[in-house]
């Protein structure tokens, strides 16, 4: 997937046009700014960006030294690794090229709220959760999204013999409580957000 939108990015890139009297020779090649280099660039960031080498590889390390020897996924610690990657692809690819389909922002960085209030807070926080935005700034359920975190959750599923799907099903929803609360807590704190 990465090699095919490298290659719709390339195969965009326009030749500047050579002013009178210049040498000839090969053109320089410039990549035009539009909103398909703008999808291709967070989908690369995301899907292989510096926090997510860390996410994989620290999600790895946790999982080897939580799981070891219960039986239920990879012994070994690429094993866990080559795991977290293959359902953070899963993630990502899905996530991002349902978004493009449905023309919605792949800009999933949280946004604080402009009100005030708990009861307003909180429920903004919540709808932030299960949300995304639209090309024309409106709200929507984040199908995107949410269809990512449901494939990485099957994705996982080719490494792990003791689970099965219902497990999954079970986990992502229960992870969809924990975002929610891990984003009350930073429109409550502040921590970690960026105003509209």
């Amino acid at each position: 997937m990465v090699a095919t939108g490298l290659a719709a990015g390339a195969g965009r890139a326009s030749a500047q046009t050579a002013t009178p009297g210049a040498a000839i020779g090969p053109e320089p090649q410039s990549i035009r700014i539009n909103p398909e280099n703008v999808r291709l660039n967070n989908y690369l960031h995301d899907l292989a960006g510096r926090g997510a080498i860390v996410g994989m590889v620290g999600g790895g390390l946790v999982d080897h030294l939580r799981n070891k020897n219960d039986g239920g996924g990879p012994d070994e610690l690429s094993g866990q690794i080559a795991e977290r990657a293959t359902q953070h692809a899963a993630q990502v690819s899905v996530s991002h090229g349902l978004a493009a389909l449905m023309h919605r922002s792949t800009d999933y960085g949280y946004q604080r709220c402009e009100c005030h209030g708990f009861g307003p807070r909180v429920g903004h926080a919540l709808l932030e959760t299960i949300t995304d935005r639209r090309a024309d700034g409106s709200r929507a359920l984040s199908v995107p999204r949410i269809a990512g975190d449901y494939a990485g959750g099957f994705a996982g599923l080719a490494w792990q013999r003791d689970r099965n799907a219902g497990d999954v099903l079970r986990g992502t929803t229960l992870s969809f409580g924990f975002k929610a609360l891990f984003n009350i807590t930073r429109e409550l704190t502040g921590v970690g957000v960026r105003r509209r």
